[in-house]
């Protein structure tokens, strides 16, 4: 896979993620979290919206950088696999510390894949 095509990928995905936690967090929230205490939804809507800018601003970021040679997109792109590596531990550390019930296995699916893709491409 050429380094384009990862970063374009990556780029595209964590942008529409981030788009959709920020033009519905509350209903994000709903689906991921169940549902909230009416004084934990505005706080918790915040910090998705927050999570949200985040992704966007990486996915900008993979698309800004989609025209680098080789040599820098491939650089690029296994510091973005280690960053999801640590995003996967992230979320599945969440159940081990008791924030969660149960691990959210949609984003550590969705970060697996684009492990694959960055760490794969960038080889």
């Amino acid at each position: 896979m050429e380094t384009s095509l990862a970063l374009t990928i990556i780029g595209i995905v964590l942008t529409l993620v981030g788009i959709i936690f920020n033009a519905i967090p509350k209903v994000v929230n709903q689906k991921i979290m169940g549902d909230l205490a009416p004084e934990a939804e505005n706080p918790a809507a915040a910090l998705r919206v927050a999570i949200g800018g985040i992704s966007i601003a990486v996915g900008i970021i993979a698309l800004y950088c989609k025209g680098f040679p080789v040599g820098q997109a491939s650089a690029l792109l296994v510091a973005m696999g280690t960053g999801f590596i640590v995003i996967i531990a992230a979320i599945i550390s969440m159940k081990f510390r008791g924030f969660s019930d149960e691990v959210a296995v949609p984003p550590v699916v969705m970060f697996i894949i684009l492990t694959i893709i960055a760490f794969y491409a960038s080889s």
